[in-house]
């Protein structure tokens, strides 16, 4: 038994935290979609809390990395934020892709495209508020282009953390810095 953290385990919190954020993401649209003030306000906070959430585990993931690292306990692995980005990502990825298949003519094409997009618009809430602001909500490479964004978060936040870079300063100082 080793004290290192589990790699699905940390690939099951991201699409955790993704489906909580979709929820959330799909409440603020039904709730906002009279208004277009309070929607922008909604999907600019729906998108933010969700990187905010994700760089922010994927950074901490890293850093405990490092520290493992510096101790001889741990060999770096480049790879590792985008296995787990793309782990979580999977439905993601799958349900984007079959998105993009309704470009194809052809009835079952279409069928399987509008399957496709009516689940990226459920795990994907948190950014329906933006794409319907958009009036993108018919365009099929969309939800592929946001199945890309969310693998890149992670990964950018894993290397953020890796080589102690920070978006959020006062979020990730150390105890010497506090006392």
């Amino acid at each position: 038994m080793t004290n290192f953290p589990d790699p699905r385990y940390e690939a099951a919190k991201l699409f955790m935290y993704q489906i909580v954020m979709a929820v959330f993401g799909l409440v603020t649209v039904m709730a906002t979609s009279s208004s277009v003030p309070l929607m922008i306000v909604c999907a600019v906070l729906g998108i933010g809390l969700y990187v905010f959430l994700i760089y922010n585990q994927m950074w901490e993931l890293a850093a405990k990395d490092r520290i493992r690292a510096d101790a001889g306990r741990y060999e770096y692995n480049a790879f590792k934020p985008l296995l787990l980005a793309l782990a979580a990502g999977i439905p993601n990825i799958v349900f984007g892709t079959l998105c993009v298949l309704g470009a194809i003519p052809g009835r079952v094409t279409e069928s399987i495209s509008q399957v496709g997009a009516t689940v990226c618009k459920l795990i994907l809430g948190h950014f329906l508020g933006t794409v319907k602001l958009l009036n993108m909500l018919e365009n099929p490479f969309v939800w592929l282009f946001i199945a890309a964004f969310c693998v890149f978060v992670p990964v950018l936040g894993y290397n953020a953390g890796y080589r102690g870079l920070t978006l959020f300063p006062r979020l990730h100082t150390s105890k010497k810095d506090k006392e």
